[in-house]
């Protein structure tokens, strides 16, 4: 028993030292969870950022499907109780001591699996079911991390707070890395903001910042924050100690919306983001007053 409880914290660590290096938002706010629940957390991320790398990644497309299915099954193995890999191992446990289920985590595969062949969307109804995918589901799949009723779930609203709050920090998401995506030849801004504003692609594409393009992004940093402040009412369903880690979320996401304001909307000259000291200040301010 003692061997396999190495073996396991083992399979976290690998877990949490992936995080470290690669989660940089999602990592600060994993540390006002107390040690057990970031553990699992750190195994949700883990599979999340190997869906999202092997979509994102140099390969050829039949090879990425692929790997994508192999994965598929590979989580379907670790909700079963038999885990293939390391990190499915710590994702197993997790999956079963907090009951996370697979129809959350499985949308994630989906999600980016429509990178593989969707460059837009014509419209943001098209564009939410990606984000659902990608950043909802996500949400979803931490709820039981950070210990929400599970049986008052239909009436306490809090997997629909959670949906809001991964839609808005997605759309945020959008906004910062409109140039990094347009280089990939994706377009997230849907096709009917873009002309509702009279911009093109190419304008994206050469960095134009004119008034239409600015106009844009006001619009869609606001379409951000309604759903990223709709979704602050998830705090009020979770434990007062997990609080923190959504809240310190939200305070990050905002703070980089601010900015690209600050910067008069010019997402084209470097991505726009916190430094490491400001992220840390937001994370003791928020384990010492319970927000950022």
């Amino acid at each position: 028993m003692e061997a396999m409880d190495r073996q396991l914290t083992s399979c976290y660590k690998a877990c949490a030292k992936l995080t470290r290096y690669r989660a940089k938002n999602f990592y600060f706010s994993f540390i006002t969870l107390p040690k057990q629940k970031r553990y699992a957390i750190y195994a949700v991320y883990a599979f999340c950022r190997e869906a999202d790398d092997i979509a994102d990644g140099s390969a050829p497309l039949p090879q990425k499907s692929t790997a994508l299915e192999q994965l598929r099954n590979r989580l379907r193995e670790a909700a079963s109780g038999n885990p293939q890999t390391q990190l499915d191992v710590a994702l197993s446990d997790a999956m079963k001591h907090y009951q996370i289920a697979f129809s959350d985590l499985v949308k994630v595969i989906d999600g980016v699996e429509m990178d593989l062949t969707i460059t837009h969307y014509e419209t943001f109804d098209d564009l939410k079911r990606y984000c659902h995918c990608v950043a909802a589901a996500v949400g979803l799949s931490v709820l039981p991390v950070l210990s929400y009723h599970h049986e008052t779930t239909a009436c306490s609203g809090a997997r629909k707070w959670a949906i809001a709050l991964g839609l808005g920090m997605q759309l945020a998401n959008i906004v910062r890395d409109v140039d990094e995506d347009i280089r990939r030849e994706r377009c997230y801004i849907p096709i009917e903001d873009l002309k509702r504003f009279g911009v093109s692609k190419e304008d994206l594409e050469q960095g134009k910042l004119g008034k239409c393009v600015r106009e844009l992004f006001s619009f869609e940093i606001a379409r951000a924050r309604s759903y990223m402040h709709a979704g602050e009412k998830l705090l009020e369903y979770l434990p007062r100690r997990s609080r923190g880690c959504p809240a310190l979320l939200i305070g990050i996401y905002s703070r980089v919306l601010n900015r690209i304001e600050q910067r008069r909307y010019d997402v084209f000259s470097g991505r726009i983001s916190l430094t490491t000291r400001e992220k840390l200040s937001l994370t003791l301010r928020t384990l010492i007053q319970g927000h950022p």
